[in-house]
C-alpha cells in the first residue's frame, strides 16, 4: 500500500514510519529536507506537491497548539491556525483526490477539545471541529472508493507539546487530569493510524476515535 504522509517531520509520523516502513510504501512531505521525499515543500503552495499517482492513502499532519484567553488570540492568530489545520488539508484534498486508488482510507488528526469545551482552545477547537466536520461530509460523498476517520487525541509527548512537559510536576499534573492518568505516547497514535489505513477497519468511515486516557468519556 502507498500511503502519503503530510506534515512528516512530526513525531507521530516518524514513529508511524519507523514502525511500518517494511509493510507501507510511505511518501513523506514535509518542509524539513530530512524527513521528505522531496525539498521546499510547502503546504499553502500546491506547485510544491510531489505529483505521483495511485495512493492507497493520506494522513494529514499538520497542526498548531496555541492556548491563549480568547482576547490574548489576534485575528492573524486564528488565520494562521486555519491556515495549517483547515486549509492546507483542502488544498491537499483537492490536489491528491483523483490519485486515490479505490478502497484508500484517510486519516486526519483532530483533538480531544473539539468535543469537549476547555478554555484557552478557541482557536484549534474551531479547526479541528472543522476538520471533523469534513470528514464525516467527505466520508459520506466519496463512500465507498474511500473511507475518512479522524483520531481526536489528548494530549501526547511530542515536541510540538514540549512545553508541557518540562519537568515531572508538570509531567504529573498532565497524567492526573487523564482517567487513566498517563498522558499519551506517539505510538499511541501510530498504532491506531496503521488500523484506520490497513485492511482490519475496512468497516469503519465517518468517525472520531478518541484516544485520550478516557478524558473526553469519563469523570472521575
Amino acid at each position: 500500500m502507498k500511503i502519503l504522509l503530510v506534515g512528516a517531520s512530526s513525531d507521530i509520523a516518524c514513529d508511524l514510519f519507523a514502525r511500518y516502513n517494511n509493510e507501507y510504501q510511505f511518501v513523506r512531505l514535509s518542509s524539513d529536507k530530512d524527513h521528505s521525499d522531496i525539498e521546499n515543500f510547502n503546504i499553502q503552495d500546491p506547485s510544491t506537491y510531489i505529483d505521483d499517482e495511485n495512493f492507497d492513502g493520506i494522513v494529514y499532519f499538520p497542526g498548531t497548539i496555541v492556548l491563549k484567553p480568547f482576547k490574548q488570540l489576534s485575528l492573524e492568530t486564528f488565520e494562521d491556525d486555519y491556515n495549517i489545520n483547515v486549509l492546507g488539508l483542502l488544498k491537499i484534498l483537492k490536489f491528491y483526490e483523483s490519485r486515490l486508488s479505490d478502497n484508500s482510507s484517510l486519516v486526519f488528526i483532530s483533538t480531544v477539545a473539539a468535543k469537549l469545551g476547555m478554555p484557552f482552545h478557541a482557536s484549534i477547537s474551531m479547526c479541528k471541529s472543522s476538520i471533523e466536520a469534513l470528514a464525516k461530509s467527505l466520508a459520506a460523498e466519496w463512500s465507498p472508493r474511500v473511507r475518512i476517520n479522524c483520531i481526536a487525541p489528548s494530549l501526547v509527548e511530542t515536541k510540538l507539546a514540549k512545553r508541557f512537559f518540562r519537568n515531572d510536576k508538570q509531567k504529573e499534573m498532565m497524567s492526573e487530569r487523564h482517567p487513566l492518568k498517563t498522558t499519551g505516547r506517539p505510538e499511541d497514535i501510530s498504532f491506531a493510524i496503521e488500523f484506520l489505513l490497513s485492511k482490519k477497519s475496512k468497516w469503519i468511515t465517518g468517525q472520531v476515535m478518541g484516544i485520550d486516557g478516557g478524558m473526553s468519556t469519563i469523570k472521575l
